[in-house]
């Protein structure tokens, strides 16, 4: 899978349920072992690859993150200005 493939696949899981949790995709993407996909942080947390989660914000323009719960979802009127709430 390429790294544009994988955006596109986060973007498909995240247009079926409007949200994706980012753990859900990072395991997802991990599978593939291909560390550029996904991989393990230091604290040993399961994490997007950057190119990937680069080019997954691109094509979710009107998404935002939820840091606390680490989860995209669709942007509420209520929310602040910028990417990450």
């Amino acid at each position: 899978m390429t790294l544009d493939q994988a955006a596109k696949w986060m973007l498909a899981e995240f247009e079926a349920k409007r949200f994706l949790y980012q753990e859900e995709a990072a395991s997802h993407l991990l599978h593939l072992h291909d560390t550029a996909l996904a991989y393990y942080d230091a604290n040993g947390n399961v994490c997007v690859g950057k190119a990937v989660l680069a080019s997954f914000n691109k094509l979710t323009p009107n998404a935002v993150y939820e840091r606390a719960q680490k989860f995209w979802r669709d942007r509420l009127p209520s929310d602040q200005p910028g990417r990450q709430q």
